[in-house]
C-alpha cells in the first residue's frame, strides 16, 4: 500500500472558480474518501449553467497520470458525473478543470480536487470507453457498456441516450450492428468479440439525417 501524499495547503476541495460557475458537490461532498473492495467509483457534481470540463487522475506513488481511467458524462446542463477507475490499490488525485461553456478559450481552471484512497483491490479497473466531444457537447449518455471486457465472449448489449440521432450502430470489422429506439434510449446487441485479433476497436456512431448516409462517431471502444 502506497503512503498518503503530501499536498500543497489549499489544494484539496474546491478552488476559487468552482462557486462562480455554480459547481456544487453532490455524490461526495468531502474532497478526501476511500472506497475498498472496489476498483471504481462514480462521483457527481451539480452544475448551475452549461460547462465544459476536463480531469486529471494521478496515481499518487509514482506520479502516473491515467486519462484512459476517466469517462465524463451528462444527460443535461444540471449535473456532471465522472466515471473513475484505478489499476490497483493505493491513493490517486482526481482534479477537475472546467468552465462556462460560452468562453471561447480552451484553457480550463482548476476548480476541484478529490484525493481517493482505493483500499483491497482484487482486481484492476478497464479502461473506459473513449468518448468523442461530440458525445458530451450534445448531452449523450452511455448506459452499458462503460467498457469492453476482455474476458468476455458472444454479444455485447448497448443501451445509451443519442439526442436528436435518426440512427445509431455499432460499426466493427466489415459490420455496422444498428440499435433499436425505445423511447429516450437506443439498445441493441453487437457480436464485436468475434473481431477481437482481427481489428482492435469498435465505434458507436449516429445519424443525424433520416435521409443521409453519413454518421458522427461518438464512442470508440478497444477490444
Amino acid at each position: 500500500m502506497s503512503a498518503k501524499p503530501d499536498l500543497p495547503h489549499g489544494f484539496l476541495g474546491a478552488q476559487p472558480k468552482f462557486s462562480e460557475l455554480h459547481l456544487k458537490t453532490d455524490s461526495h461532498k468531502d474532497a478526501e474518501f476511500k472506497v475498498v473492495a472496489n476498483n471504481n467509483v462514480s462521483i457527481k457534481l451539480k452544475t448551475g449553467i452549461p460547462v465544459k470540463v476536463v480531469t486529471k487522475l494521478t496515481r499518487c506513488r509514482d506520479n502516473v497520470e491515467l486519462p484512459e481511467y476517466v469517462l465524463i458524462q451528462r444527460k443535461d446542463d444540471s449535473a456532471l458525473r465522472f466515471h473513475v477507475g484505478v489499476p490497483e490499490s493505493g491513493f490517486y488525485k482526481f482534479q477537475i478543470f472546467s468552465l462556462s461553456e460560452s468562453e471561447a478559450t480552451e484553457s480550463l481552471p482548476n476548480v476541484y480536487n478529490y484525493l481517493i484512497e482505493f483500499a483491497r483491490v482484487s482486481r484492476p479497473a478497464q479502461p473506459y470507453v473513449k468518448a468523442y466531444t461530440k458525445f458530451y457537447k450534445d448531452h449523450c449518455y452511455l448506459d452499458e457498456p462503460l467498457f469492453l471486457d476482455p474476458s468476455e465472449t458472444g454479444s455485447v448489449h448497448f443501451k445509451m441516450i443519442v439526442p436528436k440521432a435518426q440512427k445509431v450502430a455499432i460499426h466493427c470489422g466489415e459490420e455496422w450492428f444498428h440499435l433499436a429506439q425505445k423511447g429516450d434510449w437506443w439498445e441493441g446487441k453487437a457480436e464485436v468479440y468475434k473481431y477481437r485479433g482481427k481489428v482492435n476497436k469498435a465505434t458507436v456512431n449516429a445519424n443525424y439525417d433520416k435521409d443521409g448516409t453519413s454518421y458522427d462517431v461518438l464512442l470508440e471502444y478497444k477490444l
